[in-house]
């Protein structure tokens, strides 16, 4: 089992917490510090990750997640490509539809045939190849001059080749992810308990059985907010803002919050508002009782975490990113710790 982190760069905190937080996560061990992608409400993430390239020397380092909707995908693609040359060969891209970045400009996520035409895109141009040129129907029959028709991304490969993980909302995204990437992201109302991850290992092994691919080398990755306290109710307080994003909008996978919780599920979809994503103040945070938090996050005693740790690994889970903040530097940081001392030498 590999564990990560998820830093959220919160606008109005300095970009310096998100690099120290990345400096303790691989003194403490983690193997990938992912930051994550949101205009309106975090610090840029590009800016955030070659700060953290600058100062660190282990770790994987990239978005968690960027999309394809508030940047096209050339532009992405020179991204993760210099975030490569100036990590010494570290980056990773991960890329979904779009969340809070999308919503908080005024847009919508993108829909499935979309994301995969633009990670088979990057893929092609971060593999050195030359493609036909992304527009979009407002350039249609534009014959402009000095615009080119195929495209290629010059220095593409050269610290390298990205891996590309898909950030999935259910079981036809995961089965994409099977086919087209090297990874599945997934969150807590799949990746936070084993019904979830058991099924979404079945959507992506199906996806890769229809593209001809080898499964054993996909990560499956829960990425799920974490809390370790000595007391269990203390722990999941904290955890309750994520928790409400993980089910917000998703009533239909895993069956148990689908069903045995569809009140909770339309409570926290009308109250969500995108100007509190993952806040630790927010209001929708009040909704979610503990058994929802539990089956959402990783969070609770160690003897809790580790079992969950357990739960998720036995299920097909490769990989668990936990969520920090640079909103509490402290807390982030003593999370870090006690998953190192407490948890990661269970495992």
């Amino acid at each position: 089992m590999k564990f990560s982190c998820m830093i959220w760069p919160f606008s109005g905190t300095e970009i310096e917490a998100v690099v120290r937080l990345a400096q303790d996560a691989e003194r403490c061990g983690f193997e990938t510090v992912y930051v994550g992608d949101s205009q309106m409400i975090w610090n840029d993430v590009w800016v955030v990750l070659t700060a953290c390239a600058l100062n660190t020397e282990r770790v994987r380092l990239g978005p968690g997640v960027t999309n394809t909707v508030t940047r096209h995908p050339a532009v992405t693609a020179n991204a993760i490509t210099s975030l490569n040359m100036i990590s010494g060969g570290r980056a990773v891209l991960g890329v979904g539809a779009g969340d809070s970045a999308v919503r908080t400009a005024g847009l919508s996520p993108h829909k499935l045939g979309d994301i995969r035409e633009r990670i088979e895109f990057m893929r092609a141009l971060l593999d050195g190849e030359e493609r036909e040129a992304l527009r979009p129907p407002e350039e249609t029959g534009k014959n402009t001059w000095g615009r080119v028709d195929r495209v290629r991304l010059l220095g593409a490969g050269d610290s390298g080749q990205v891996p590309i993980q898909l950030a999935c909302m259910g079981p036809k995204s995961v089965s994409l992810a099977g086919e087209i990437c090297d990874g599945v992201i997934v969150d807590g109302h799949m990746g936070g308990n084993a019904e979830g991850v058991r099924a979404t290992v079945t959507a992506a092994l199906e996806g890769a059985k229809i593209a001809g691919r080898d499964p054993s080398n996909l990560r499956f990755i829960a990425a799920i907010d974490a809390a370790i306290e000595n007391d269990r109710h203390s722990a999941l307080d904290k955890v309750r803002p994520t928790a409400a994003r993980n089910i917000a909008r998703k009533p239909w996978l895993p069956d148990t919050l689908g069903i045995e919780h569809a009140d909770v599920v339309k409570k926290v979809s009308e109250a969500y508002r995108f100007y509190e994503h993952l806040d630790l103040t927010a209001k929708h945070r009040e909704l979610i009782p503990d058994e929802v938090a539990m089956k959402c996050c990783i969070a609770g005693t160690p003897e809790d975490c580790v079992a969950k740790a357990h739960e998720l690994r036995d299920a097909g889970i490769t990989e668990i990113s936990i969520f920090l903040t640079s909103q509490d530097e402290t807390s982030s940081r003593r999370i870090l710790e006690r998953f190192s001392s407490e948890v990661m030498p269970a495992l």
